[in-house]
């Protein structure tokens, strides 16, 4: 059970404070113990899912280091994730709410098809530790101290939610200043 990964964990088990607007906006896929990583750490990395509009350029008011166009970050309490700017950063513009409502579909879809019949996309193609395997170039963030960070896994979104926009997200880690980054890349 220790090396276990769990798909599709609650957001309950995620985050330290969910609200109605977490649920529309942040969709978990995997966790991953982190002593699959480092076999002294304890607790889970956890995988999100998330679509952000990349045209509302007003949303660029949220932005932070760590919170940009392509890239959130959380930060880590009692084992669970705090998002690290305000949620307005998920904002959508008209004409991309329909994008964000496919992708909550498509992803929901894969999750009860999970539960309900056992289905799962195959978590073989999780790649835990080692390199990224870059699609657009090397990306791995510093963390606030200027190191970089801990490459944790990388998860293509398709077989679990196929929707408009094939991605590949990238998570990487900071144990010192209890930070998860997650960076995608499109094709």
């Amino acid at each position: 059970m220790k090396n276990e990964l769990i798909l599709f964990p609650k957001l309950e088990d995620v985050f330290n404070n969910v609200t109605d607007r977490h649920s529309e906006i942040f969709l978990p896929v995997v966790a991953i113990p982190k002593t699959m990583i480092n076999e002294n750490w304890e607790g889970y990395f956890f995988v999100i899912q998330f679509n952000e509009d990349p045209y509302n350029r007003e949303t660029v008011q949220y932005f932070t280091e760590y919170c940009t166009d392509t890239m959130i970050s959380f930060t880590i309490e009692n084992g669970k994730y705090n998002f690290d700017t305000n949620l307005g950063y998920f904002n959508t513009t008209d004409d991309w709410e329909e994008y964000q409502v496919e992708t909550k579909e498509k992803f929901e879809e894969s999750k009860n098809d999970f539960f309900n019949t056992g289905n799962q996309f195959n978590i073989a193609e999780i790649k835990i530790g080692g390199e990224p395997e870059w699609w657009q170039g090397d990306a791995t963030p510093n963390d606030p101290s200027g190191n970089p960070m801990i490459f944790v896994t990388e998860i293509e979104t398709d077989p679990f939610c196929a929707d408009s926009c094939d991605k590949k997200i990238f998570v990487f880690y900071s144990k010192e200043h209890n930070l998860i980054v997650h960076l995608y890349q499109t094709t």
